[in-house]
């Protein structure tokens, strides 16, 4: 017991030569020195006065949408302009699928409707505009070399990050509309979209430029297409599938390459429930040839440096052709082709990807081929009612996705 107390004794005299403890120590901040009068004590716990007027400031800032939402939204009409409805209000939650859900409806219902949504778009768009280099605003070049086109909003569109759902469901309630009228008529009609070539090639882009899981615009009119019962082939699957042979599209240009239009046409043929008609690539495919240039290379200015190897088709071009109109250029003419023998009358309402190719992989099947231009769904009725064709494949690529606003065919009833 003597020896614990002079332990404590001792203790106790080497605490009293230390001092009192300073809450400053405990807090790592030394007390002020003896020499030091002036100097300020520590503060904690509320704000200073300049910070606090900050502080006000930043929940102006962030109050000030919300405010704005409330006592002057914007117009509903302005959402309607980018193609897409409002996000309509959450609905009450009654099971758990709903509580889970309910978070993500309340995100997209504000989303829609915050004060100065529109200023602040304008305004995000005004300052990175200078400060993100983009490149040239026409072609992206991805990683080996391959020419992408930025304009119509490809590569948004293929990224799943320009999605113009109200435009998507229009169109695919007038493709269901022509599929009745066509079917009153004892018609066929199917839909078959080639897809993008970023689509296609989504490795080659950069990382932003890739969907990663996001739903498309090609996602949704299938949707909506299956919705209305109307016959759809996914021609991504196809086109995906197609590179393990070679080049589905080209390096330098917008298009498929002859290689890519078969295995699209065949999918088309496959499900049409016409498998005598797929053309088989070993005999319709002639020698790799070389191939200067390009849409795309022409956009950039190096049409004249830019060399690729191509296998162009090699079928029999040999047809009765009747010029229809000019249609949107003298380049794209509607027309139809005549065999010279029996068959069906197949009609293809498309643009410069099926233009060239798909008459001469019908015409050894068909007794007639027609070709038009979709116009963005302006084409004209007529030609259906003239030449009353068996069966419709409606093939604008998937850029041209969706239809222009108020657009529809010419003379059509439905």
């Amino acid at each position: 017991m003597r020896v614990i107390g002079r332990r404590f004794a001792f203790l106790r005299q080497q605490r009293l030569k230390a001092g009192p403890v300073n809450s400053a120590f405990v807090s790592a901040r030394p007390a002020p020195a003896a020499h030091e009068p002036d100097r300020l004590p520590w503060r904690s716990g509320l704000l200073r006065r300049n910070r606090r007027f900050l502080a006000i400031v930043a929940f102006g800032l962030l109050a000030a949408p919300l405010i704005v939402g409330i006592v002057k939204p914007d117009n509903p009409d302005l959402i309607l302009k980018e193609g897409r409805r409002l996000a309509p209000p959450p609905n009450p939650p009654a099971t758990f699928d709903d509580w889970r859900a309910l978070p993500q409806q309340i995100d997209a219902y504000l989303k829609d409707r915050f004060g100065l949504r529109q200023k602040m778009i304008r305004l995000h768009k005004d300052l990175t505009r200078p400060l993100v280099p983009e490149g040239d605003p026409k072609v992206l070049v991805g990683r080996t070399g391959r020419m992408f086109l930025k304009l119509d909003g490809m590569v948004m569109q293929s990224a799943g990050l320009m999605v113009r759902d109200k435009s998507v469901s229009d169109t695919a309630d007038l493709l269901a509309a022509m599929r009745d009228s066509l079917a009153r008529s004892g018609v066929k009609f199917l839909v078959a979209i080639p897809p993008n070539s970023s689509t296609v090639y989504p490795d080659e882009l950069p990382i932003w430029a890739r969907s990663n899981g996001r739903k498309t615009e090609y996602d949704l009119l299938l949707q909506d297409l299956a919705a209305h019962g109307v016959r759809t082939v996914d021609l991504r699957p196809v086109m995906s599938a197609a590179r393990s042979s070679g080049d589905a599209y080209y390096l330098h240009d917008t298009h498929w390459t002859p290689r890519g239009a078969l295995a699209g046409f065949n999918a088309i043929v496959e499900a049409d429930q016409r498998p005598d008609w797929r053309v088989d690539p070993r005999s319709a495919l002639g020698p790799m040839m070389r191939k200067e240039g390009g849409d795309l290379a022409w956009l950039l200015g190096v049409q004249n440096g830019v060399v690729e190897s191509s296998e162009p088709l090699a079928l029999s071009k040999s047809a009765e052709i009747e010029k229809l109109s000019d249609s949107v250029s003298p380049v794209l003419p509607d027309r139809a082709y005549r065999s010279g023998g029996p068959g069906p009358t197949i009609m293809v309402i498309g643009d410069s990807f099926t233009n060239d190719e798909f008459p001469w992989m019908l015409l050894p099947h068909v007794g007639r081929v027609v070709w038009l231009h979709h116009r963005w769904c302006g084409f004209d009725w007529k030609w259906i009612k003239v030449f009353h064709p068996d069966e419709v494949w409606w093939m604008p690529t998937e850029r041209f996705l969706v239809c222009h606003a108020g657009v529809r065919p010419a003379d059509f009833e439905g």
